[in-house]
């Protein structure tokens, strides 16, 4: 422990020991005795407040008594003919009427976070996810859970492993394959990669591109240290058919991927979600060859589960039924298809 620490716990522990006199002098008042204290108030007879409460008089009367005991002051006038309020009594039914409806609205808001009703959940996701899943995911769950606050952050992959790791996000939208086994997955869907060139390229004229032709262009990747697995995972049909592959630059993310594409710099492989990303100097064009395509899929932390990831969770699995239909809102002219299961497990390594 530093010297800094060792000061703030003295600290604490001196401010401690003089608050626990305060603490041991203060009325042991339960929030049953506050509810039989109004019950009377409100009725200003006995009988009927033992009546409403559900007790017998006896009892209830007892309660009000050792109620004045730990306040050290009389709520009641208490006669033949009547029962009023002291000027104390009526204090304390202000102040009790707070209280016990102070304690509801806690019990009900607690009980909200509990089920997942209310609370927050934070988000990250990768650039095509934003502009193609996120949108179809967000606005069922805000609307079935108004009480949840939704922080959404845009993160490469590394960063969102990161992020889980530190839980500053509970979930991430991210790209397979990864190499941590740490985290469980949900596979949402795969789609195909199209190739994405420059408009004066001559192959943006083309209705399809054959991966030899790639194979011959200038490439632009990803950096490796973003994410080495989705990184080779890009060319990897270009390796299995022993392309040599001339890559001439790499870039952080794909919004960035594409601005060097735009300019001219080289040609790429991207999802093909990536063609809700209209950029005028970038042309997608689907490929010759059918070659494994790249999957969409949540992550999180099983050690960290809460109610409202679990609701997040569940609204995404139902999203699932049709996705095959809602492949055109995804990505245009792309086929989509979504795994036989939901998988929850290690994520999938290269």
């Amino acid at each position: 422990m530093s010297s800094q620490q060792a000061m703030k716990s003295a600290e604490f522990s001196q401010s401690l020991s003089l608050r626990l006199p305060v603490l041991e002098e203060l009325p042991k008042v339960e929030l049953r005795q506050l509810r039989y204290f109004l019950a009377v108030a409100e009725e200003l007879n006995f009988t009927r407040a033992a009546e409403r409460m559900g007790i017998a008089q006896p009892p209830l009367s007892q309660q009000i008594i050792s109620l004045e005991h730990q306040l050290k002051a009389k709520l009641f006038v208490r006669s033949c003919r009547e029962v009023r309020l002291t000027p104390e009594g009526i204090v304390l039914q202000s102040y009790a009427r707070r209280i016990i409806n102070t304690t509801m609205l806690a019990a009900e808001s607690i009980r909200a976070i509990a089920n997942g009703q209310n609370g927050q959940i934070a988000v990250g996701a990768v650039c095509s996810a934003i502009h193609s899943l996120v949108p179809h995911l967000l606005p069922p769950f805000i609307s079935r859970y108004p009480g949840v606050k939704v922080h959404l952050q845009e993160m490469t992959v590394l960063e969102q492993q990161r992020a889980l790791r530190e839980e500053r996000i509970d979930v991430a939208i991210l790209r397979e394959p990864m190499a941590n086994s740490e985290f469980a997955v949900r596979p949402i869907f795969t789609e195909p990669f199209v190739a994405a060139v420059s408009r004066n390229n001559p192959l943006a004229r083309q209705s399809r591109i054959s991966l030899s032709q790639i194979a011959c262009e200038p490439l632009v990747q990803v950096y490796r240290s973003t994410n080495q697995e989705y990184s080779d995972h890009m060319f990897a049909a270009l390796r299995k058919r022993d392309y040599e592959l001339n890559i001439v630059h790499e870039a952080s993310d794909m919004q960035s991927l594409l601005g060097l594409v735009g300019s001219g710099i080289g040609v790429s492989l991207v999802p093909a979600s990536l063609q809700n990303i209209q950029i005028a100097s970038v042309v997608y064009v689907p490929l010759a060859e059918e070659i494994e395509g790249s999957t969409v899929a949540l992550a999180w932390r099983p050690d960290a589960m809460t109610p409202v990831l679990e609701q997040f969770l569940d609204v995404a699995e139902e999203m699932l039924d049709g996705i095959e239909e809602k492949a055109g809102f995804f990505m245009p002219s792309a086929t989509i298809s979504r795994p036989a299961c939901w998988q929850t497990g290690p994520a999938l390594s290269a």
